[in-house]
Protein backbone atom coordinates (compact mmCIF):
# COMPACT_ATOMS: atom_id res chain seq x y z
CA UNK A 1 0.00 0.00 0.00
CA UNK A 2 1.34 3.66 -0.79
CA UNK A 3 1.63 5.59 2.33
CA UNK A 4 1.20 8.79 0.24
CA UNK A 5 -2.04 7.25 -0.80
CA UNK A 6 -2.99 6.38 2.61
CA UNK A 7 -2.20 9.52 4.13
CA UNK A 8 -4.05 11.71 1.34
CA UNK A 9 -6.89 8.57 1.63
CA UNK A 10 -7.22 9.51 5.64
CA UNK A 11 -6.65 13.53 6.00
CA UNK A 12 -7.24 14.98 2.79
CA UNK A 13 -11.33 14.60 2.11
CA UNK A 14 -12.47 15.05 6.03
CA UNK A 15 -10.36 18.46 6.16
CA UNK A 16 -11.86 19.78 2.60
CA UNK A 17 -15.52 18.97 3.58
CA UNK A 18 -15.30 20.36 6.62
CA UNK A 19 -14.35 23.74 5.63
CA UNK A 20 -16.89 23.54 2.39
CA UNK A 21 -19.45 22.60 4.61
CA UNK A 22 -18.91 25.65 6.99
CA UNK A 23 -18.80 27.75 4.33
CA UNK A 24 -21.38 26.61 2.31
CA UNK A 25 -23.66 26.00 5.38
CA UNK A 26 -22.28 30.01 6.19
CA UNK A 27 -23.75 31.28 2.55
CA UNK A 28 -27.39 29.24 3.10
CA UNK A 29 -27.87 30.86 6.44
CA UNK A 30 -27.47 34.60 4.85
CA UNK A 31 -29.80 33.45 1.75
CA UNK A 32 -32.56 31.61 3.82
CA UNK A 33 -33.60 34.82 5.61
CA UNK A 34 -33.86 36.79 2.18
CA UNK A 35 -36.06 33.99 0.75
CA UNK A 36 -38.25 33.66 3.56
CA UNK A 37 -38.84 37.87 3.69
CA UNK A 38 -39.32 37.61 -0.12
CA UNK A 39 -42.43 34.97 -0.28
CA UNK A 40 -43.82 37.17 2.98
CA UNK A 41 -43.80 40.59 0.77
CA UNK A 42 -44.68 39.09 -2.99
CA UNK A 43 -48.05 38.23 -3.81
CA UNK A 44 -46.98 36.02 -6.67
CA UNK A 45 -43.23 35.06 -5.79
CA UNK A 46 -42.82 31.82 -8.37
CA UNK A 47 -44.09 34.14 -11.08
CA UNK A 48 -42.29 37.44 -10.50
CA UNK A 49 -38.38 38.03 -11.93
CA UNK A 50 -36.64 38.63 -8.49
CA UNK A 51 -37.56 34.79 -7.63
CA UNK A 52 -34.68 33.71 -10.18
CA UNK A 53 -31.67 35.16 -8.99
CA UNK A 54 -32.70 33.50 -5.56
CA UNK A 55 -33.18 30.06 -7.01
CA UNK A 56 -30.27 30.97 -8.57
CA UNK A 57 -28.64 31.32 -5.66
CA UNK A 58 -29.82 28.47 -4.01
CA UNK A 59 -29.09 25.98 -6.55
CA UNK A 60 -25.12 27.29 -6.53
CA UNK A 61 -25.11 26.73 -2.90
CA UNK A 62 -26.50 23.23 -3.62
CA UNK A 63 -24.12 22.70 -6.51
CA UNK A 64 -20.74 23.59 -5.09
CA UNK A 65 -21.79 21.60 -1.86
CA UNK A 66 -22.40 18.47 -3.80
CA UNK A 67 -19.92 18.56 -6.33
CA UNK A 68 -17.34 19.03 -3.68
CA UNK A 69 -18.77 16.24 -1.24
CA UNK A 70 -18.39 13.84 -4.17
CA UNK A 71 -14.91 14.78 -5.06
CA UNK A 72 -13.97 13.48 -1.31
CA UNK A 73 -14.77 10.28 -2.93
CA UNK A 74 -13.55 10.71 -6.45
CA UNK A 75 -10.57 12.75 -6.16
CA UNK A 76 -7.38 12.78 -4.48
CA UNK A 77 -3.71 15.37 -4.67
CA UNK A 78 -1.37 16.53 -2.65
CA UNK A 79 -2.96 19.72 -1.27
CA UNK A 80 -1.64 23.60 -1.65
CA UNK A 81 -2.53 26.74 -1.26
CA UNK A 82 -4.92 26.46 -4.49
CA UNK A 83 -6.87 24.35 -2.04
CA UNK A 84 -7.41 27.40 0.19
CA UNK A 85 -7.49 29.84 -2.66
CA UNK A 86 -9.80 28.51 -4.40
CA UNK A 87 -12.97 27.34 -1.57
CA UNK A 88 -12.33 30.55 -0.01
CA UNK A 89 -12.81 32.70 -3.51
CA UNK A 90 -15.94 30.36 -4.10
CA UNK A 91 -17.27 31.29 -1.21
CA UNK A 92 -16.41 35.21 -0.96
CA UNK A 93 -18.57 35.36 -4.37
CA UNK A 94 -20.98 33.67 -2.83
CA UNK A 95 -21.34 36.57 0.13
CA UNK A 96 -21.16 39.08 -2.53
CA UNK A 97 -24.02 37.65 -4.03
CA UNK A 98 -26.08 37.28 -1.54
CA UNK A 99 -25.84 40.82 -0.03
CA UNK A 100 -27.46 42.30 -3.75
CA UNK A 101 -30.55 39.56 -2.69
CA UNK A 102 -31.13 41.75 1.03
CA UNK A 103 -34.62 42.96 0.94
CA UNK A 104 -35.61 45.54 3.50
CA UNK A 105 -39.22 46.04 2.74
CA UNK A 106 -40.17 45.55 -1.17
CA UNK A 107 -38.89 43.56 -3.43
CA UNK A 108 -37.43 45.98 -5.87
CA UNK A 109 -35.12 46.20 -3.06
CA UNK A 110 -32.94 43.16 -4.59
CA UNK A 111 -30.07 44.57 -7.14
CA UNK A 112 -30.76 41.79 -9.74
CA UNK A 113 -29.10 43.97 -12.53
CA UNK A 114 -25.85 43.93 -10.00
CA UNK A 115 -26.33 40.21 -9.18
CA UNK A 116 -26.17 39.28 -12.70
CA UNK A 117 -23.21 40.58 -12.95
CA UNK A 118 -21.88 38.90 -10.48
CA UNK A 119 -23.64 36.02 -11.05
CA UNK A 120 -21.87 35.33 -14.48
CA UNK A 121 -17.89 36.74 -13.61
CA UNK A 122 -19.03 33.94 -10.43
CA UNK A 123 -19.61 30.85 -12.66
CA UNK A 124 -16.41 32.07 -14.87
CA UNK A 125 -14.48 32.13 -11.44
CA UNK A 126 -16.12 28.78 -10.74
CA UNK A 127 -15.43 26.38 -13.98
CA UNK A 128 -11.49 27.09 -12.93
CA UNK A 129 -12.26 24.92 -10.18
CA UNK A 130 -13.32 22.09 -11.96
CA UNK A 131 -10.41 22.52 -14.24
CA UNK A 132 -8.54 22.94 -11.49
CA UNK A 133 -9.40 19.76 -10.12
CA UNK A 134 -9.06 17.81 -13.34
CA UNK A 135 -5.27 18.91 -13.90
CA UNK A 136 -4.19 17.90 -10.57
CA UNK A 137 -5.89 14.48 -9.83
CA UNK A 138 -3.21 11.93 -9.39
CA UNK A 139 -3.63 8.46 -10.07
CA UNK A 140 -0.91 6.94 -7.27
CA UNK A 141 -2.90 8.40 -4.35
CA UNK A 142 -5.74 5.64 -5.49
CA UNK A 143 -3.37 2.22 -5.11
CA UNK A 144 -4.70 1.67 -1.75
CA UNK A 145 -8.03 1.47 -2.98
CA UNK A 146 -7.27 -0.10 -6.72
CA UNK A 147 -5.13 -2.05 -8.86
CA UNK A 148 -2.85 0.55 -11.15
CA UNK A 149 -4.41 -0.40 -14.39
CA UNK A 150 -7.78 0.60 -12.31
CA UNK A 151 -6.53 4.07 -11.07
CA UNK A 152 -5.04 4.87 -14.76
CA UNK A 153 -8.77 3.94 -15.62
CA UNK A 154 -10.52 6.20 -12.89
CA UNK A 155 -8.28 9.13 -13.54
CA UNK A 156 -9.20 8.84 -17.52
CA UNK A 157 -12.88 8.90 -16.73
CA UNK A 158 -12.68 11.85 -13.86
CA UNK A 159 -10.80 14.26 -15.33
CA UNK A 160 -13.05 14.10 -18.32
CA UNK A 161 -15.73 14.64 -16.24
CA UNK A 162 -14.72 17.72 -14.48
CA UNK A 163 -13.55 19.35 -17.78
CA UNK A 164 -16.87 18.78 -19.25
CA UNK A 165 -18.21 20.03 -16.02
CA UNK A 166 -15.81 23.27 -16.23
CA UNK A 167 -16.52 23.90 -19.77
CA UNK A 168 -20.49 23.75 -19.40
CA UNK A 169 -20.39 26.54 -16.30
CA UNK A 170 -17.64 28.41 -18.13
CA UNK A 171 -20.59 28.29 -21.15
CA UNK A 172 -22.71 29.62 -18.85
CA UNK A 173 -20.92 32.28 -17.24
CA UNK A 174 -20.07 34.02 -20.57
CA UNK A 175 -23.80 33.33 -21.20
CA UNK A 176 -24.42 35.46 -18.09
CA UNK A 177 -22.24 38.28 -19.70
CA UNK A 178 -24.39 37.91 -22.52
CA UNK A 179 -27.49 39.02 -20.68
CA UNK A 180 -25.91 41.86 -19.09
CA UNK A 181 -24.69 43.22 -22.47
CA UNK A 182 -28.27 42.63 -23.98
CA UNK A 183 -29.61 44.11 -20.25
CA UNK A 184 -32.40 41.65 -20.49
CA UNK A 185 -32.47 40.14 -16.74
CA UNK A 186 -35.45 38.07 -17.94
CA UNK A 187 -33.22 35.59 -19.54
CA UNK A 188 -32.04 34.45 -16.33
CA UNK A 189 -34.83 31.80 -16.75
CA UNK A 190 -32.60 30.17 -19.18
CA UNK A 191 -29.56 30.36 -16.63
CA UNK A 192 -31.68 28.18 -14.07
CA UNK A 193 -32.61 25.58 -17.05
CA UNK A 194 -29.07 25.96 -17.61
CA UNK A 195 -27.94 24.84 -14.05
CA UNK A 196 -30.52 22.31 -13.57
CA UNK A 197 -29.61 20.82 -16.91
CA UNK A 198 -25.94 20.71 -15.51
CA UNK A 199 -27.08 19.46 -12.52
CA UNK A 200 -29.04 16.21 -13.77
CA UNK A 201 -26.58 15.46 -16.74
CA UNK A 202 -23.60 15.34 -14.66
CA UNK A 203 -25.12 13.44 -11.98
CA UNK A 204 -26.48 10.84 -14.30
CA UNK A 205 -22.23 10.66 -16.03
CA UNK A 206 -21.07 10.12 -12.32
CA UNK A 207 -23.60 7.06 -11.62
CA UNK A 208 -23.57 5.70 -14.79
CA UNK A 209 -19.64 6.19 -15.57
CA UNK A 210 -17.46 7.00 -12.93
CA UNK A 211 -19.63 5.05 -9.79
CA UNK A 212 -19.56 1.70 -11.70
CA UNK A 213 -16.34 1.71 -12.48
CA UNK A 214 -14.50 3.27 -9.24
CA UNK A 215 -16.77 0.14 -6.99
CA UNK A 216 -15.88 -2.80 -9.50
CA UNK A 217 -12.25 -1.32 -9.22
CA UNK A 218 -12.29 -1.32 -5.07
CA UNK A 219 -14.24 -4.67 -5.00
CA UNK A 220 -11.56 -6.63 -7.66
CA UNK A 221 -8.90 -5.10 -5.43
CA UNK A 222 -10.15 -6.18 -2.23
CA UNK A 223 -10.59 -9.36 -3.78
CA UNK A 224 -7.51 -9.96 -5.07
CA UNK A 225 -5.94 -8.48 -1.59
CA UNK A 226 -8.15 -11.60 0.07
CA UNK A 227 -6.45 -13.95 -2.01
CA UNK A 228 -3.30 -13.42 -1.26
CA UNK A 229 -4.13 -13.77 2.44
Amino acid sequence: MSKKAALIGSHFPTIYLTVISLLQGIALSQLVPNIITYVEIVDNPLSNIYALPLALMLLIIFIVWHHYAIGIFFLRWFPNIIDTIIPFMISIGQFVLISYLTIETVDTDIQISAWTKGFAAFLVMGSFAYFAAGFRLEAELFEDLMSKAATLEHVERTKKYFFMAGFSILFQGLFGFLIVFIEMDNLLIISLVLILAHLVLFEFVMLNSIKPHFIKALDDYELKQNQRK
